[in-house]
């Protein structure tokens, strides 16, 4: 068995007007790329991680073609909740909707086939900016907004404090589970460090599970001539940035069990 990742499709074959298009010539026709490249990779029964960002719809009923089309690629898909998934209402009904090959996880955790998989969505944090690493380009429709202030940074550490306790609950949770398993993982949808991969309580939390990788999304349009690589291997643990537009709209190989 494989595991791969793949963040952030932003799919919208329920919202069409929300396509990808505008945010550059990558995004164009980006589901034809991904399905291309998902059945070349994916087998049966492999696991993919989609750890946010899964759909621009803002109902579940909406949600329901893009959820239909993930479904249909090969292997198991676990979801986790981003920023932009308003359709993702209490997480008893996004399992109900999905199909039995699809999981959602929300500040808990899951196991496939030997494989341990826990997390939560997380939030901005405090002292962690990507901005220099980020391709500021001219047009419509940016993806990442500047760091918050003021009232913004307020608001962003009380909601940060709520996704740490839940990251923190799905961290034990993963420990626990994740002692008959062969593989721990964390998935969350920010960023839990920064690119240097300096410690933060969310990476303090996610090692001291034993989770041999994180895998996250959230950040696009980053600048590819960095002279130093954003994150790898920090405390026992691999930082994997899988953001559709970062891995070419290919799944990429996290793991083999």
């Amino acid at each position: 068995m494989k595991v791969y990742a793949l963040s952030d499709p932003h799919l919208s074959f329920g919202t069409p007007n929300k396509a990808m298009d505008r945010f550059g010539p990558q995004w164009v026709d980006h589901p034809r790329k991904i399905a291309a490249a998902w059945r070349e990779r994916v087998g049966t029964n492999d696991i993919v991680l989609v750890p946010g960002d899964v759909s621009w719809a803002m109902t579940l009923e909406q949600a329901k073609p893009d959820l239909d089309w993930l479904a249909a690629l090969p292997g198991h898909k676990v979801l986790l909740k981003g920023n932009h998934d308003y359709w993702w209402s209490t997480i008893g009904k996004v399992r109900a909707a999905i199909g039995p090959r699809m999981h959602a996880i929300q500040g808990d955790v899951v196991s496939i086939g030997g494989v341990a998989i826990a997390g939560t969505r997380l939030w901005d944090q405090a002292g962690v900016s990507f901005r220099d690493a980020i391709d500021w380009r001219p047009g419509p429709g940016g993806m990442v907004s500047a760091e918050p202030e003021g009232d913004r940074a307020a608001e962003a550490a009380r909601i940060f404090e709520r996704e740490l306790g839940r990251l923190e609950r799905a961290m034990a949770a993963l420990a626990q589970e994740g002692r008959a398993a062969a593989l721990r993982i964390a998935v969350t949808h920010y960023p839990p460090c920064g690119g240097d991969l300096a410690a933060t309580r969310a990476t303090d939390r996610i090692e001291a599970a034993g989770a041999r990788h994180c895998v996250f999304g959230h950040l696009h349009s980053l600048r590819r001539d960095l002279a130093t690589p954003l994150f790898g291997q920090r405390g026992g643990t691999e930082y994997v940035l899988a953001s559709c537009d970062w891995l070419d709209f290919a799944p990429r190989l996290v793991a083999s069990v």
